[in-house]
């Protein structure tokens, strides 16, 4: 072979290496830097892996992320295939909830409720949730169907007053705030009157009502927010919220948190 010769296979050769290389990195993993309002859920979604994945990813232990750093987003070729859930179990690690973890599972709420004889949606940090696949369960009626349009518009209304400039997924628990007062029996039984309700000193619960913001109206994105907390009511079982920064009550510090996002923490 002459060396003209020799020089081109060796020139194409490179080409090919180069072009295969090119190829097995096309699906690398991707990275994030976490921004105000970003949770691993949020991410996941985002992403299409979940957030176990991204955990693995990037060797958590919890759910923590802090603005700034920056995370490995696992390939969803490269993501390992979830554990069969017939044999599987999860622990429950801080701020996840029955509705991620059954999404994540592909389970409904009410499935992975009755496989651990639950019997309401409350969970703590550490327990041992089983997972299986068995036929699915009834799909769960949306609350929307049995909320009217104003009561919408006005639970729209007070997301906006209170949830203002906080992020997306913000308003969304602040909505669903209200939706689980609505079914707790702690509460009144209805958007209206939940939201206009006075403790015994007179003073109304949501201070937009006090103010008059309530009656201003709400951007397309609380409007938004309001429609996937009706079709997602198990995302938070919060019935409280405060921004710690100017909360005057020192009880509701006291209670359980389960999210923090932007500047309110959402407690039970």
């Amino acid at each position: 072979m002459s060396k003209k010769r020799v020089k081109k296979w060796a020139v194409a050769s490179a080409a090919s290496v180069a072009f295969l290389a090119s190829q097995g990195t096309a699906s690398a993993a991707a990275s994030h830097k976490v921004v105000k309002g970003d949770t691993l859920w949020g991410l996941g979604q985002q992403n299409g892996v979940t957030v176990d994945e991204l955990k693995g990813a990037n060797n958590r232990q919890n759910d923590m992320i802090y603005v700034g750093e920056t995370l490995t987003i696992p390939d969803q070729g490269q993501a390992q295939p979830a554990a069969s859930p017939a044999t599987s179990v999860h622990t429950v690690a801080q701020g996840e909830t029955l509705y991620h973890i059954a999404t994540q599972n592909g389970m409904t709420v009410d499935q992975l409720k009755a496989v651990n004889g639950l019997q309401s949606d409350i969970i703590t940090i550490g327990q041992t949730l089983k997972l299986q696949g068995e036929a699915p369960a009834p799909a769960q009626t949306a609350p929307s169907t049995s909320v009217s349009a104003q009561d919408q518009d006005l639970l729209a209304r007070l997301v906006e007053a209170e949830a203002k400039g906080e992020p997306y997924q913000g308003k969304v628990a602040v909505a669903i705030v209200v939706l689980n007062r609505v079914a707790s029996p702690e509460f009144p039984n209805n958007i209206h009157d939940v939201i206009y309700q006075q403790l015994g000193n007179g003073v109304y619960q949501f201070s937009p009502v006090a103010n008059g913001a309530i009656n201003q109206p709400a951007s397309e994105e609380s409007k938004r927010a309001v429609s996937e907390a009706l079709s997602n009511p198990h995302e938070n079982d919060a019935l409280f919220f405060y921004n710690p920064k100017i909360a005057e009550s020192q009880w509701v510090a006291t209670q359980q948190v389960t999210a923090v996002i932007g500047n309110h923490v959402f407690a039970k």
